[in-house]
């Protein structure tokens, strides 16, 4: 090794080093910010409780500590702060410490066998930010699905909020039954299959195109492309971009591909086509071509075989059934909307689904 790389060499571990320590600096502030407010919520919540507040009481007590504490030691502790905060320590009972972070020790309020206890529980993967917009959930399901699926995605505050106001727990949880709305709440979306992929609707409300706008399949792919980081956010975890318009050629004939991403999870190819019309037996009959052609030409060994969705603004459920019908190739045929859903009405169908379970 030369005199240059070892200096090269040394660098780079200096830099890991120090970016190491600024992560692990980051990460302890937020743990030590997330049991601070925690138990301040706590100590509110127990002074309430043994002195019988009633919820005027319980208002008026938030603003008079509210000006102390603002007093004493500055901004950070409004009333609506410190009645998050309050909320804090009564959705979530439980800490969970990362142990993986250095320098931390299990909270008292963890059990001994480090187990998650059951309820929702404290996790110091995700910030006040993140736990100021979950709090904002009325059900604790729901409450629970974003919490895991913002730890299990990364997502950051900004996502974590678009995902809720698109009503993503009751559009996933919709394509489920009971007991499976029960599991998505408890872990977050889990992808194993081409059917956990899938979305219907998809929400494209970030392309920002006019509900009655006229517009071309042409138009609706590149407006995806000028948003594709949030177009892939809406796809889920897993998808990487890799193609548009992937050319097929077939006895000097020519076809292209709207769409093409590989998921990483499902060790796939993912082709995608947009339709502004509704789908009918003919765009079926060409995914599955597109999807024969990608198994027999594209795939390399390990390669699982490509998964379709046709991505549709109208769709004829009995139609598709009869044009999939026999397919062994997976087809999914999903529909997209321009705006975001009414989100009572999706709550109002989950919530049916588990009564009548």
């Amino acid at each position: 090794m030369t005199k240059l790389s070892k200096y090269n060499d040394l660098l780079k571990k200096i830099k890991q080093l120090v970016e190491q320590a600024r992560h692990n600096i980051v990460r302890n502030i937020n743990t030590e910010l997330l049991i601070t407010y925690w138990n301040v919520g706590k100590l509110i919540t127990e002074k309430e409780s043994t002195e019988l507040y009633d919820d005027s009481s319980i208002r008026q007590m938030l603003l008079d500590i509210s000006k102390e504490l603002t007093r004493e030691l500055g901004k950070g502790f409004s009333r609506s702060q410190l009645t998050y905060m309050r909320l804090f320590y009564i959705r979530f009972p439980h800490f969970y410490i990362d142990k993986s972070i250095t320098g931390l020790t299990l909270s008292d309020h963890q059990s001994k066998k480090n187990k998650k206890p059951a309820g929702l529980t404290l996790s110091n993967q995700l910030s006040w930010s993140h736990y100021y917009e979950l709090l904002q959930c009325n059900d604790e399901l729901e409450m629970s699905f974003y919490q895991q699926t913002a730890i299990n995605e990364g997502w950051s505050v900004r996502e974590l909020r678009r995902q809720r106001d698109s009503a993503l727990f009751e559009r996933i949880a919709l394509s489920k039954n009971a007991k499976g709305v029960m599991k998505l709440a408890a872990k977050g979306q889990i992808i194993k299959n081409e059917t956990d992929i899938a979305r219907d609707p998809y929400i494209l409300e970030f392309l920002n195109i006019p509900e009655h706008h006229s517009y071309t399949e042409k138009h609706l792919e590149q407006k995806i492309i000028d948003n594709l980081q949030k177009f892939i956010l809406e796809l889920g975890k897993g998808f990487a971009f890799i193609a548009r318009q992937f050319r097929i050629t077939l006895s000097n004939k020519h076809f292209y591909v709207d769409l093409v991403f590989y998921h990483r999870i499902l060790k796939c190819f993912v082709l995608i086509d947009l339709k502004v019309k509704a789908v009918e037996h003919n765009d079926i009959g060409q995914m599955n071509l597109y999807l024969n052609y990608f198994e027999t030409e594209e795939n390399v060994k390990d390669d699982n075989p490509p998964i379709g969705i046709i991505l549709t603004k109208h769709k004829d459920d009995v139609t598709v059934e009869y044009a999939i019908k026999g397919i062994t190739n997976k087809i999914l045929v999903s529909k997209y909307q321009l705006y975001l859903p009414d989100k009572k009405l999706l709550k109002k169908k989950v919530k049916e689904l588990l009564e009548n379970k």
